[in-house]
């Protein structure tokens, strides 16, 4: 599965708890504080979190992984005793597997809900775009307000907000007064409020639709839209929406009625209730939704309560209690997008991704990969081993490469194997006076060990450690080769090691680590010592595809 495909399919699924979560913030604020500001503040920053939810966990899936420390690891020398082995390497019984879907299954999945989430996000842009084109039909098709006391209560109002002063038109295409266009904005009154209502309480609603303008909610329109087309197949997001568009309305009134007299507000409130019966006859008017009644009728009656009966602001506790909650709901949804990374990496690792690329890369570049080895990197395991230098010079003669050894009961002395048809160059001085004829009754059926190699590099106070397995393991004077199973672990640094492939410089984005088990035939490392520019060398081997 692509690391893009698990991300997302996580970060969609996440909208529902964070959802859920960003209800409960909003229900608490609203037991907090009847202020309509903290409450349109919460609704907003729960309506924010799930798409947040959702980029944070695809940028942190792509992000760099720190590199874990690499335990100390237990030399096993595969001519040890076998008790010596059995106490270094204590065997350990391995857990017991977890039951995982299958890997088809869950790819089906992702790609089923990406694909759905997609085409309500298409739909969504459809149906915003056709509206948005008869918005600018019914715009043009309107009429300039003659009404020349309204056109000045509003450049009034319009400066006392600090916004510039918009059009007013009358319209018999639409059922709400509303403001349309984001460049340059319209407010358009429906014709008959217009006729029904007089100046002074147009005036009201124009100053609604101006705090609109000075909050710029007719720039969030198209983003929220699209989210909402995103996360369709999430109603708790949905639920969150409408909240948020309540709140938002409450504060728009709550700025149109700023020092209004009582008489004032219930002329409001009649317009609003007059505004959602004209909208609700079958017929043009209801053509488009207005963000002056809202979208949800069922939290109007919240809406005329309180403009009827206004409340005075949130004291500095209650606003504080609102922040800290919030910010504990900002600090999980990160949390738990930095876990659904983790998630997305064991999923599909990008670093897998790269060192395939890398590889795939080689391997076009070599159709038949010509290994550059030395003439000893050629000698099998036993014409090495039989060679008397070999066995018999220290490790500690390589004084920029320290080998951890194991404890000393864990070691055995390799002996060289005698060949056939001469005698023994390597005589044993004291010899058994009785020796045994009888061969060994119980030889050791069990395989050789792997052996397992913990390098450490110092250079100018600087240490990169890698970590090798192999079964066998040749030494020459100039350099160490691994045969077998191959593994290697750490971070090579490229300031202190030499990385090639095949006996070339490898690519930037090639991490041997990365590579499928089996895919190394051989690993040569070359001391800092014998290279030119003092940096230590590794060349991986890769197997030939047949």
């Amino acid at each position: 599965m692509h690391p893009l495909l698990a991300s997302t399919a996580l970060g969609l699924v996440a909208a529902w708890p964070v959802g859920a979560l960003g209800l409960g913030l909003g229900r608490l604020v609203e037991r907090l504080t009847d202020d309509p500001r903290p409450r349109a503040a919460a609704w907003s920053l729960a309506y924010a979190l799930p798409p947040a939810a959702l980029a944070a966990t695809v940028a942190l899936t792509f992000a760099p992984a720190p590199t874990p420390k690499a335990p100390p690891m237990i030399i096993a020398v595969a001519d040890a005793p076998e008790t010596a082995q059995s106490a270094a390497a204590p065997t350990v019984a391995p857990p017991p597997a977890a039951w995982a879907p299958p890997p088809g299954l869950v790819e089906d999945l992702a790609w089923s809900l990406v694909g759905l989430s997609a085409a309500g996000l298409l739909m969504r842009g459809w149906r915003w775009n056709r509206g948005r084109r008869r918005l600018a039909a019914a715009r043009a098709a309107a009429q300039p307000c003659q009404d020349y006391a309204l056109i000045d209560a509003v450049r009034a109002r319009a400066a006392r907000l600090g916004v510039k002063p918009p059009r007013v038109r009358i319209s018999a295409d639409v059922g709400e007064p509303l403001l349309a266009g984001a460049r340059r904005p319209v407010i358009l009154l429906p014709q008959a409020l217009a006729e029904a209502t007089d100046a002074s309480r147009l005036e009201l609603v124009c100053g609604h639709e101006l705090a609109h303008l000075r909050r710029g909610d007719n720039w969030r329109i198209p983003a929220e839209e699209a989210l909402a087309g995103l996360f369709w197949l999430s109603p708790p997001v949905a639920i969150l929406r409408g909240r948020m568009l309540a709140a938002r309305e409450a504060v728009c009134d709550q700025t149109a009625l700023d020092g209004a007299a009582p008489e004032a507000r219930r002329d409001y409130a009649r317009v609003l209730v007059e505004a959602l019966r004209i909208n609700a006859l079958p017929a043009p008017q209801s053509a488009f939704v207005s963000a002056f009644t809202g979208r949800d009728r069922g939290l109007v009656r919240m809406r005329l309560s309180s403009i009827l009966q206004p409340h005075g602001h949130a004291s500095a506790v209650r606003i504080g209690a609102a922040l800290a909650l919030g910010g504990l709901l900002t600090a999980a949804t990160g949390w738990g997008s930095l876990a659904l990374a983790s998630q997305a990496r064991r999923l599909a690792p990008p670093e897998t991704f790269a060192a395939a690329k890398a590889v795939t890369a080689i391997a076009a570049e070599d159709a038949a990969p010509a290994v550059e080895a030395a003439p000893a990197a050629e000698m099998t395991a036993e014409a090495a081993i039989a060679r008397p230098a070999a066995p018999a010079a220290p490790v500690a003669e390589a004084a920029p490469m320290t080998v951890a050894a194991a404890p000393p009961a864990a070691f055995a002395p390799m002996a060289p194997p005698r060949m056939s048809g001469g005698p023994d160059p390597h005589p044993d001085p004291n010899p058994n006076p009785n020796p045994d004829p009888r061969p060994n009754p119980t030889p050791n059926p069990q395989p050789e060990r792997r052996v397992a190699r913990d390098i450490e590099v110092n250079v100018d106070q600087e240490q990169t450690r890698i970590e090798i397995r192999a079964d066998q393991q040749q030494r020459t004077p100039d350099r160490t080769i691994y045969l077998g199973d191959v593994s290697l672990r750490g971070k090579l640094n490229p300031l202190l090691v030499n990385l090639k492939v095949n006996g070339r410089m490898a690519p930037i984005d090639f991490a041997p680590a990365d590579l499928a088990p089996g895919m190394i035939e051989r690993l040569e490392v070359t001391p800092r010592d014998l290279s030119t520019d003092k940096k230590m060398t590794v060349n991986v081997v890769l197997k030939t595809v047949p």
